[in-house]
């Protein structure tokens, strides 16, 4: 005959106490939240000692006496976003990782990483007064070269200044094409002493300029020794330079950096073909330099097709990380002999 199980009292004791106290245990964790079921809200939005990892554990224990299901969790998406919008708010999602480390364009504030600085020459102002206003109207901090004794010289380098914007003198030399200068240009047979103190009147007959690019100059920039009169002067007078390129052949750039003055060469003629497309292409152009190079200079005209480009388009240079400064700003941060002696 099978003997029967038998429990001892002292076992059955003890199996009593523990379920009697799985029992208490129960219901002192899950009484705040039967009982206060709005605290959930206000915990999370108040007790900052709490992640909100724990809110939903709380919501998900709720659930299943409510028969409810749980907020959803905050997309990674929206996270992000609030992460950038409310800096205090960035670790209310229960990480502690920045979440804006995940964002390539951006950072603290929203504010977009800045690979590249450019500058934008609008050159030939001058001479028509309607298309010079345009240009200037043009967004952002572009730099503006004046062609000396102009008609609206005076006028458009004063309207540009009022509006913050860069002026320079768009200095004529000659080229190897023989087209006309205009007063003040610069020309290969002149001695040391005509050439100072025509380029002397040149600056003096544009107000507000702060550096000087050559207008054309294919023929002259290509010589040392009227380059070397021009860097003297310049010297002088505190200005920058920026060499328009007109030849590949040109010694301007390697002057004035021997001169320590300040200064950079064109990377791009954005519109050297009147042509909507081409403009388009050069523009895209301009962008890739920047990005490789971390700065470039593109040098533009006010033609009526390349106004209303830079109009329409412009704003993209900061969706690309590409911050617009004046021409002054980028050579005095990026001329190789100021670069130079800044580490020293």
């Amino acid at each position: 005959m099978a003997t029967p199980n038998y429990i001892s009292p002292s076992k059955a004791n003890s199996g009593r106490v523990k379920a009697t106290l799985f029992i208490v245990f129960l219901y002192w964790w899950t009484m705040p939240a039967i009982s206060m079921p709005d605290d959930i809200n206000v915990t999370s939005k108040t007790n900052t000692s709490k992640s909100s990892a724990s809110t939903i554990l709380n919501a998900d224990f709720l659930s299943k006496f409510n028969n409810k299901a749980p907020a959803p969790e905050p997309s990674a998406d929206s996270m992000i976003k609030h992460s950038i919008t409310f800096d205090d708010n960035i670790d209310s999602f229960g990480t502690s990782r920045d979440l804006r480390e995940d964002a390539d364009t951006i950072k603290e504030l929203g504010e977009p990483i800045i690979v590249a600085d450019v500058a934008i020459i609008i050159d030939d102002i001058g001479y028509n007064r309607d298309q010079g206003l345009a240009a200037i109207n043009i967004p952002g901090n572009l730099t503006y070269a004046i062609i000396p004794h102009s008609p609206y010289a005076k006028f458009l380098a004063t309207t540009a200044h009022q509006q913050r914007k860069e002026v320079i003198l768009h200095a004529p030399m000659s080229n190897i094409h023989n087209h006309p200068l205009g007063k003040s240009g610069l020309t290969e047979d002149m001695g040391e002493a005509v050439f100072d103190s025509t380029l002397l009147d040149a600056l003096a007959s544009v107000p507000h300029i702060s550096g000087v690019n050559n207008h054309m100059g294919s023929l002259l920039t290509q010589m040392q020794r009227p380059m070397e009169w021009t860097m003297k002067t310049l010297k002088a007078n505190g200005l920058f330079f920026i060499d328009s390129r007109t030849t590949p052949a040109s010694v301007a750039w390697k002057t004035a950096q021997k001169y320590n003055i300040a200064s950079l060469k064109r990377d791009v003629f954005l519109d050297h073909q009147r042509d909507s497309i081409f403009i388009a292409e050069q523009f895209e152009r301009f962008i890739s330099i920047a990005k490789r190079n971390g700065y470039a200079i593109a040098i533009a005209h006010p033609y009526p097709e390349t106004t209303k480009y830079l109009i329409d388009n412009i704003h993209r240079l900061e969706a690309h990380g590409i911050r617009l400064q004046s021409a002054s700003e980028l050579v005095n941060r990026y001329s190789p002999n100021k670069q130079q002696q800044a580490k020293m």
